[in-house]
């Protein structure tokens, strides 16, 4: 069942206490990941639902105690470790334990996440996980290669208490002039200079992750390998990516291929819309989810950004769910009050906003009880 389905029958379920299963009320099919969500949902407080919707930054060796604090106030329902990190499986393992306990709310278990891409973006590097080739390297492999490799890649992740990997990247880098792309091309980032070539390995990376319990992330929706900077540290970054772009389908093969996540860019894309970034764009999220077909967790890219500094953060939350996306990701804890503060406010005043946000989390919640992390 989808989330939207999911979504419509949350009155009924309400009022019945029965849950709907193909259609018809029964209470002996054991529940799928749409029953256990709103079971979920029910037993949440406002506050804990809407932390389900932020995923925040914290160092590989657990949340500093002001990081901890921030975290706490709006009951932040997921993680990423956002630092590099030679401890080995079992100590990050240990570290993730005491993070998944303090991250749980009702039952429900965070997403911990973290950059495992290779080459020179892999924050988990000590004993128990392997040295990653760049993607580029990744790239020349035979595509049943690369999977088998990213389902050991995800079984180490998996073993140190990671779910979710923010990897692959979808991002497809013209060969002429590759080295002088900032964000990937530079560092290798991207599998192949063609979209056919490239959308063969995202599959299979996604593919393998899967296999070893691990949630995929594509990324940077919907693409940043033409874009005239980083948007890390760049206010205005632009890319040409159209709405029927070529090179848009590497994230087609890899949504085919199952992945949970997209991460949605911070970049702007005359091509789709001139007036807003792509993560605050309806357009940009209708195109993802109505002609690409996928309908899992939109996550934003870094909501600490440079090129989101002209907007307020409570500006960038309600901006973000109002274009149509899930979860926010921001790599500074102290942050989120402002953000969880503002789509309250607005949640209180918009009606068709509180089903949106409402929509949000019963899609996390079944995302996460897909993966188990519902208990």
């Amino acid at each position: 069942m989808s989330s939207r389905a999911l979504c419509a029958m949350l009155g009924v379920a309400l009022l019945s206490g029965v849950f709907v299963v193909g259609g018809t009320p029964s209470s002996a099919a054991p529940p799928d990941a749409s029953e256990i969500a709103l079971t979920a949902y029910q037993r949440m407080t406002p506050r804990e639902r809407l932390g389900q919707l932020f995923i925040s930054g914290v160092t590989t060796a657990g949340p500093r105690r002001a990081e901890s604090r921030a975290l706490r106030r709006i009951a932040a329902g997921n993680v990423y470790l956002r630092e590099a990190s030679d401890a080995s499986v079992r100590t990050v393992a240990a570290r993730v334990r005491g993070i998944d306990h303090a991250r749980s709310y009702a039952r429900v278990h965070p997403f911990v996440g973290t950059d495992q891409e290779g080459g020179l973006v892999q924050r988990l590097t000590g004993h128990g996980f392997d040295r990653m080739p760049s993607a580029l390297a990744q790239g020349r492999m035979r595509p049943a290669r690369l999977e088998t490799l990213a389902r050991r890649w995800g079984r180490q992740l998996h073993r140190a208490g990671v779910t979710m990997d923010l990897a692959p990247v979808a991002d497809v880098v013209p060969a002429r002039g590759a080295r002088h792309n900032q964000p990937i091309g530079r560092h290798q980032r991207e599998f192949a200079h063609r979209p056919g070539r490239a959308g063969r390995h995202v599959a299979a990376f996604t593919r393998g992750l899967a296999a070893a319990g691990v949630a995929a992330t594509l990324k940077h929706f919907p693409g940043l390998g033409r874009a005239s900077g980083n948007t890390d540290d760049t206010r205005r970054v632009t890319d040409p990516t159209g709405p029927h772009d070529p090179y848009l389908r590497s994230f087609q093969d890899g949504i085919g291929a199952g992945a949970d996540f997209v991460m949605v860019s911070s970049a702007i894309y005359p091509r789709i819309d001139r007036a807003n970034r792509a993560c605050f764009s309806p357009t940009v999220m209708s195109l993802l989810r109505d002609r690409l077909g996928f309908d899992g967790v939109i996550v934003s890219d870094s909501f600490g950004a440079a090129s989101l500094a002209g907007t307020s953060l409570g500006q960038r939350a309600v901006r973000f769910f109002r274009a149509g996306g899930t979860m926010i990701l921001d790599s500074t804890p102290g942050h989120l009050a402002a953000m969880a503060g503002a789509v309250r406010d607005r949640m209180r005043t918009h009606p068709g906003f509180r089903t949106r946000i409402r929509d949000a989390v019963l899609l996390v919640l079944e995302t996460k009880a897909a993966r188990g992390l519902i208990a």
